[in-house]
């Protein structure tokens, strides 16, 4: 059977092909299923999908060139995947993008439409109803707006196939770089091609092209703007001829439940997500939630997109016992958008491979296999398998351009057919990433800028090269280094260490959420206890340490440190300091920054009002308990807060948003969107909405933004997957929860 898939593989030139032969052979049996909390299933067979790509084509080509770019903005939905292949079938490039607050810019949209030069954007009729494009970026506001959603679908007739091969550009998927200078990943249909057919040899997926058999489902929550999202959860299952269930990654957020439940009612047999979302199953599920479970269809259960923690696969694998989960179904990978996304993984239905090596030698870059010894001086790490077929990964000495041998730390490099044609617009960072050489061997390789080794023939990621700390000529992971002052107390929350230069020598600097509710006179304590602990663990003097607000920390839509941008922050002073201990340094001058420290909290008040009241009390009531909420969790002085101003403006962000809905939902018991505090933007028309809803009146409120739980659970999901992935463990339960 993998040799039918291989060769209809090798016969395909184009995604528009896939999608038409797809169509052709399946015709109405589902593709996709989207998961709304309000509406149910929303299913979309192959044809019509393909009809719904013509008749959006047809439009497209009416306006736009061949290799024009297109951006899409589009909440969680099939409107997304309808609006992709529409531009594909018009040889348009799709600038996937990130979706907009209704009343706030979002500068990351903004930077990609600019860097793109695309002047049509797609999204939905209620995207245009919600969001006044005229509050974005000029750039945006320019842009041609067109509601895929309204094109009619007899449209389709009117299409005509592009004159493209493989060599054309399908979408341009922009890294998590800085908000100012994204990068656009180009992306041709051969790329996606080649990366679908490693996918399914890797995900050992074998389908009966007839469709007799038992088809392979897919469960995901990934956003469809990520290239996990898009590639694993929406194109690898059409590739394929699967089913691919759909939902909201807000939902996942607000209950990871959904998730797995999904995972149990439609009996899948491939899902996957980063890192933190099994952690957060973990912590956010009890063992008789666990026990109702039926996992014994999940054949692959992938993780990836950031390092991947032994003990996470430990707590995930015996936590889901009780659910039938087998260890062999977790799948370890490794794959970065200049690769397509794939590059990299596990052998299928075998339990990761976790090695545990000496923390001193990796810090030279050797590898040395810990039979013995403590924790302290052992690193624990986690396999991600080879390279598929048609592909290949070397480990590049990065002075010497050779190959490394086993056991030796070097950047990893790749090369096949799904590296990336380069970044749209960027010669010369084309020429420096994209055109590697390793000696000894022919052809260009991809420097991905991350640091691995060889074990057994087996990959393993160490860390990314330019985030490396290396002092008096060690080498320092700084995800080493970052976890060792995470867990040197509870208070404190994922950080970023990094280097400066400090007269002649490299000095390190540790930057650390902390918990807000903790207790501001400790901070001394904490700072030493950690200072303690980075000695003990790794042999190294901490310079200075910063404790800065939760929630602040840079990081990427995937959750992963943003160590540079972090370190300029620090540099410039603009990060959102609480507390700063530094080391006196007789030869460094100051830089002359200065931070400040936050102000105390005031008690937060536990008691809500009752349902005796009439509405006016109750808003009154209900609007003086979230003036004490926003100076405890938020630390304003009350002098600051006013009922008309917007919660945006208090500095409540995405991740405080959802905190809040948690709260007054468990109060009031009502069901409240994750981000009810953006549909009711200031205290006044939230408290107003609330009063109506606890006491069973109709919401009439002007005030409120009428908009479907679904879209306002979506709003800035790159916001919350980032803010989400920065809590600790307990704040996670604490703040998601509020159950245990």
């Amino acid at each position: 059977m993998a040799s039918v898939i291989l060769q209809r593989a090798r016969t395909l030139e184009t995604m528009v092909d896939l999608l038409r032969q797809q169509a052709a052979r399946f015709g109405d049996r589902t593709a996709y299923v989207y998961l709304d909390e309000q509406n149910g299933q929303q299913p979309i067979s192959f044809r019509e999908l393909d009809q719904r790509a013509k008749a959006i084509a047809s439009r497209l080509s009416a306006e736009l060139e061949l290799g024009e770019r297109v951006l899409l903005v589009y909440p969680a939905g099939l409107e997304f995947i309808s609006a992709f292949f529409g531009c594909l079938y018009a040889g348009v490039v799709a600038v996937p993008a990130t979706y907009p607050k209704p009343r706030r810019p979002l500068p990351r949209m903004a930077s990609i439409a600019r860097d793109s030069g695309a002047r049509v954007a797609l999204t939905t009729r209620q995207t245009l109803d919600t969001v006044d494009m005229s509050q974005q970026d000029e750039v945006v506001a320019a842009m041609h707006w067109m509601a895929t959603d309204e094109v009619p679908s007899s449209e389709a007739d009117d299409w005509n196939r592009p004159d493209i091969d493989a060599e054309q550009l399908a979408f341009l998927q922009y890294t998590s770089g800085s908000t100012s200078d994204p990068k656009g990943v180009m992306v041709s249909h051969g790329n996606l091609l080649a990366n679908l057919e490693a996918i399914r040899q890797s995900f050992g997926i074998e389908v009966d092209l007839s469709g007799r058999e038992k088809i392979a489902t897919g469960v995901f929550w990934l956003p469809a703007y990520h290239d996990m999202g898009l590639i694993g959860g929406i194109l690898t299952p059409l590739y394929v001829g699967g089913r691919s269930v759909l939902m909201a990654p807000a939902a996942f957020l607000q209950k990871p439940m959904r998730w797995l439940e999904a995972i149990d009612h439609y009996e899948a047999t491939i899902s996957g997500a980063p890192n933190f979302a099994y952690e957060y199953c973990v912590k956010r599920t009890k063992p008789e939630e666990r026990a109702k479970l039926d996992f014994s269809n999940w054949q692959l259960a992938f993780c990836g997109a950031e390092p991947i923690r032994a003990e996470t696969v430990r707590q995930f694998t015996e936590a889901f016992a009780a659910s039938r989960f087998r260890p062999d179904a977790f799948y370890p990978c490794y794959g970065l958008a200049e690769n397509t996304l794939l590059a990299a993984g596990s052998e299928h239905r075998r339990p990761p491979t976790i090695l545990r090596v000496d923390r001193a030698a990796l810090a030279e870059g050797n590898v040395e296999v810990a039979v013995n010894g403590s924790s302290d001086h052992v690193q624990e790490l986690v396999g991600c398998g080879t390279a598929p077929a048609q592909h290949r990964v070397e480990i590049l000495h990065p002075l010497t351009g050779q190959m490394c041998p086993e056991d030796v730390v070097g950047e990893i490099v790749l090369q096949g057919p799904s590296v990336a044609k380069g970044y749209f617009g960027r010669a010369e960072e084309i020429n420096r990433n994209f055109h590697a050489r390793v000696r000894g061997i022919e052809g260009e390789f991809l420097s991905t800028g991350d640091l691995g080794f060889f074990h057994r023939g087996e990959l393993f990621v160490t860390g990314r090269l330019k985030d490396v700390i290396i002092i008096r000529g060690r080498n320092h992971y700084p995800q080493d280094i970052e976890a060792t002052a995470e867990s040197a107390h509870p208070a404190l929350m994922p950080g970023a260490a990094f280097s400066v230069t400090v007269g002649d020598e490299e000095k390190l600097v540790v930057v650390n959420q902390i918990d807000r509710q903790f207790d501001k006179s400790e901070y001394s304590n904490v700072i030493s206890v950690m200072r303690q602990a980075v000695a003990e663990q790794h042999e190294l003097d901490v310079h200075a340490v910063v404790l800065i607000r939760q929630s602040s920390l840079p990081v990427t839509s995937s959750g992963k440190v943003q160590r540079s941008l972090t370190r300029d922050q620090y540099m410039e002073g603009k990060l959102r300091v609480v507390h700063e201990w530094k080391a006196p340094v007789r030869s460094a001058s100051s830089n002359g920054q200065k931070r400040t420290e936050q102000n105390g909290q005031a008690a937060r008040s536990n008691q809500l009002v009752g349902d005796v009241f009439g509405v006016e009390q109750t808003a009154e009531r209900i609007e003086a308990w979230l003036e004490e909420w926003l100076v405890d969790r938020v630390g304003l002085d009350p002098a600051d807060i006013h009922r008309d101003k917007p919660f945006a403006e208090f500095g409540v962000d995405s991740l405080t948003a959802v905190e809040l809905s948690h709260e007054l939902e468990e109060e009031f018991g009502v069901p409240l969107p994750p981000i009810v505090a953006w549909n009711y933007p200031t205290p006044a028309a939230l408290s107003r909405y609330l009063a109506e809803q606890s006491i069973g009146q109709d919401d009439e409120s002007p005030a409120a933004v009428e908009e479907p739980e679904a879209q306002a659970a979506d709003e800035d999901l790159e916001a919350l997957l980032a803010e989400i992935e920065g809590m600790s463990d307990e704040e996670a339960q604490r703040m998601l929860d509020g159950e245990s």
